[in-house]
Parts: structure tokens; sequence; C-alpha cells
């Protein structure tokens, strides 16, 4: 499960106080009201979101609460095993066109990526991130596929040619929190209420279908943990 920390979004030596405008905003995010969060979790999923919003002021707003539970992370120290999985630096269209003939303009590779009008080169596709180079047996095979986990993730990740440091800008999920999801590292995990929302943003920057991503990994820890 995610620390109180997590939860209200905020580092742990958060000045005690900025935690009343840290939960307020949390409340404000998950509440009934909020259209964007019912594209990523259901009623009960949310409720529970709010619960533990409200647990997590209820110690961290208290002082003597705050260095008491402090004091047990302190203690616990958990350090995912899979934070530390080595990553790739993204290709650039420039350095693939060495190994072959492409027609293509001087545009820089970010410029490619990021402009709306930018033209792909032939044998390329265009990601909300990157631009990689296309290779059918492996759109086949993702087209295919129905039963998702941490490997398999990764790998859609790395052929879209999206490092792990510039998807988790763009999702803001930690990169621990990435590594352990594409490690099926269930334990360094958090709780399945947030976890289902980060499958859900995951599988939306590479494209794929976040219904049955997020619906397979979930009954992968079911079946597992």
């Amino acid at each position: 499960m995610q620390n109180y920390y997590q939860v209200l979004e905020v580092s742990p030596n958060v000045p005690q106080h900025e935690l009343l405008a840290a939960y307020q905003r949390a409340k404000e995010t998950y509440s009934p009201g909020s259209p964007a969060l019912y594209t990523m979790f259901t009623e009960e999923e949310a409720r529970e979101i709010r619960n533990l919003v409200e647990e997590a002021f209820l110690v961290l707003g208290n002082p003597a609460k705050r260095k008491e539970y402090d004091g047990k992370l302190t203690k616990k120290n958990h350090q995912p095993t899979s934070k530390d999985l080595p990553d790739f630096t993204p290709t650039s269209t420039k350095s693939i066109r060495q190994d072959r003939t492409v027609s293509v303009s001087p545009q820089s590779y970010d410029e490619l990526v990021m402009s709306a009008s930018g033209k792909v080169p032939e044998g390329f596709a265009k990601s909300r991130l990157s631009v990689y180079e296309l290779k059918p047996e492996v759109e086949h095979e993702i087209s295919q596929q129905k039963d998702f986990n941490g490997a398999f993730l990764r790998k859609v990740r790395q052929y879209k040619n999206i490092n792990i440091d510039l998807l988790s800008k763009e999702t803001r999920i930690s990169r621990s929190y990435l590594n352990a999801l594409e490690s099926d590292d269930f334990e360094a995990l958090p709780a399945p209420v947030f976890l289902r929302g980060f499958v859900i943003q995951v599988a939306k920057v590479l494209g794929l279908n976040e219904n049955i991503v997020s619906s397979s990994y979930m009954s992968r820890i079911k079946r597992e943990s």
C-alpha cells in the first residue's frame, strides 16, 4: 500500500502547515463530482480512496501522530528489489536511418515527436511520446495479447521507444512503481485501488486497450498474490 505521504501526494519532509492544502486538493480530486475520477475508478474504488485520504490526514495532520508514523516508516525501510532495472536511451530516427534508407526531413527527433503535423518516415509509427520503427511480428503479438504481465508491458514500452523516465514524467507515476509494475513485484506496488489507475495510465500511453490491460493485470495479482 502507498504510505500516507503518497496518498496526499506530498514529500515526507513537507512542512506541517502545507498538509492541510494537500489534504484539500486530494479531497477535491477524488470528490464524487470530479468528472475525471470515474474514467479510472469505480464508485467503490473512489470511496476507498477518499477513506484513505481522510486516514492519511488524520495521522499526518497531527504532529505527534506524524512523528510516530515517520518512525515506523524508517524502521520499515522497504526497498523495492526492482528499482534499479536497467533501461535505455530512446533511439532517434536519425540513428536508425544509418542502417536503412529512409526519406525524412531534417527535423530534430524531439520536434518530430512533438509536432502534430510532423510526418513520420515510412516504416515508422508515432506514439504519444515517441517515434518507433514498425515491426509486423511485434504488432501482431500486441494485437493478439489478452494476458498482460509486467514483462510484456516492458516489451511494448521498449518497442515503442519510450524509456521509463519519460513514462514516469508523462504519467506522474514514480520510477520505482513503474519498475515494480514491470517486474510483477507485487509487494512493492501500491494498494489495488491505486494500482488499477496506474495500469490504466500506462496502457493509455502505450496505446493499448486500457480495459483489457487493467483487467488482465489485476486478475494476475489476485491469482499470484
